[in-house]
C-alpha cells in the first residue's frame, strides 16, 4: 500500500526533474512510456503524490524544452513526448531517422488516401514501386517488413491488424496512435500535394476530412489546456517550478539501454544516463526547433529530406 508521505515543493520539484529526464531518455526509442514504468523506476514511495510529481515534470517539459508529455491510451496509459504547438517542429519533429521519417510519410500518405487503411498487398504495392520489397533488405532501412510490421507498430506509429472474417488470412496498415499526435491528416495532405507539386484541395473528399479532423483537434488541445492550467493552480505550480539551475548533473542513477528489439536490455549493457543527456542536451542547443536531432532541419522540408534518401518518388492509391 502506497504510503502517504508529507512532500514539499522542494521534494516534489525534485522528484519531477528526476521524471524529466527520465521520460526524456525513455523516449530515445520512440516506445510509448507506461505509468507503471514512471511508477516503478522514479516515482516509487510517491506514488500517493504521484499526479503533482507527474504535472509538475509535463510543466518543466513545455517551458524548459518546448515538449509535451501526452496520453496517447487512457486504457493501457501509455505516453509519448511530443513537440508543443509552439516549439515550431515540423512534421514528426521528434521523430530521429530521416530515411524512416520519409517512408513512415509515405505510408501515413497512402493509408489515408486510400480510405484510412490500406490491405498489405496494396501497401506493398505502392512500396513495390518505389523499390522497396519485403525481404530485401534496404541498406538506409533494414529489414523492411520488421520496420512495418514490428517496429512501427511498438512504437505506436502504424496498426497492423488481420481483416475480420478473411481466410486466408489478410492484413492491413491504419494510422497508429502515436501518428495521430505527431502529425496530422492535413500535414500529410499537404507533405503528398508538395512533392507531386498540387494542390491539397485537389483531393476534395480528403482535404474536408484532414480539416474536419483539425477543428476537433483544436477544440480538444483548448479543453485539455483549460483542464491543466486549473489542475495547476490548484496544485500551486508556477514558474518556480523551472526557476534557478537545473543541471543533467544532479541526478547519479543509472538506466538500462535498450536492445535491438527497442526495449531495455539486461544490466550488462548499462550506460551512465548523463552521457545521453547531454547527447540530448546538445542536440537541443544545435537544433532548438526539432528537439532530439535535425529531421526537417533548419531551412529544410520533409519532402527535400526524403527526396535526397529515396530520389523520384510517386505515391499509389485507389482514388
Amino acid at each position: 500500500m502506497a504510503q502517504k508521505m508529507d512532500c514539499g515543493a522542494g521534494l516534489l520539484g525534485f522528484q519531477a526533474n528526476k521524471l524529466v529526464k527520465y521520460l526524456m531518455l525513455k523516449d530515445y526509442t520512440k516506445v510509448p512510456i507506461k505509468r507503471s514504468e514512471m511508477l516503478r523506476d522514479i516515482i516509487r514511495e510517491y506514488t500517493d503524490v504521484y499526479p503533482e510529481i507527474i504535472e509538475r515534470a509535463c510543466f518543466v517539459l513545455e517551458k524548459k524544452f518546448g515538449i509535451q508529455l501526452k496520453e496517447i491510451d487512457k486504457e493501457e496509459h501509455l505516453y509519448i513526448l511530443i513537440s508543443t504547438p509552439e516549439s515550431l517542429a515540423g512534421i514528426l519533429g521528434t521523430t530521429k531517422d530521416t530515411p524512416k521519417l520519409g517512408l513512415l510519410l509515405v505510408i501515413l500518405g497512402v493509408i489515408f488516401m486510400n480510405g484510412n487503411r490500406a490491405s498489405e498487398a496494396v501497401l506493398w504495392e505502392a512500396l513495390r514501386k518505389m523499390g522497396l520489397r519485403p525481404g530485401v533488405r534496404h541498406p538506409l532501412l533494414g529489414d523492411l517488413r520488421k520496420l512495418l510490421t514490428y517496429e512501427f507498430v511498438k512504437q505506436k506509429y502504424l496498426d497492423y491488424r488481420r481483416v475480420p472474417n478473411s481466410n486466408p488470412p489478410e492484413y492491413e496498415f491504419l494510422w497508429g496512435l502515436r501518428s495521430y499526435h505527431e502529425t496530422s491528416k492535413m500535414k500529410v495532405l499537404r507533405f503528398i500535394a508538395e512533392v507531386q507539386k498540387r494542390d491539397p484541395r485537389d483531393w476534395t473528399a480528403q482535404f474536408m476530412e484532414a480539416a474536419d479532423e483539425a477543428l476537433d483537434a483544436l477544440d480538444a488541445a483548448a479543453a485539455e489546456a483549460e483542464a491543466r492550467a486549473e489542475a495547476r493552480t490548484r496544485m500551486g505550480i508556477g514558474d518556480e517550478a523551472v526557476s534557478g539551475p537545473w543541471s543533467w548533473d544532479d541526478i547519479e542513477f543509472e538506466l538500462l539501454t535498450w536492445d535491438e528489439e527497442g526495449d531495455f536490455g539486461d544490466p550488462w549493457s548499462r550506460i551512465p544516463f548523463t552521457f545521453w543527456a547531454r547527447y540530448h542536451q546538445n542536440a537541443r542547443s544545435r537544433f532548438p526547433q526539432t528537439f532530439a536531432g535535425p529531421i526537417i532541419g533548419p531551412g529544410g522540408t520533409a519532402s527535400a529530406n526524403f527526396a535526397a534518401n529515396f530520389g523520384a518518388i510517386g505515391f499509389f492509391w485507389v482514388e
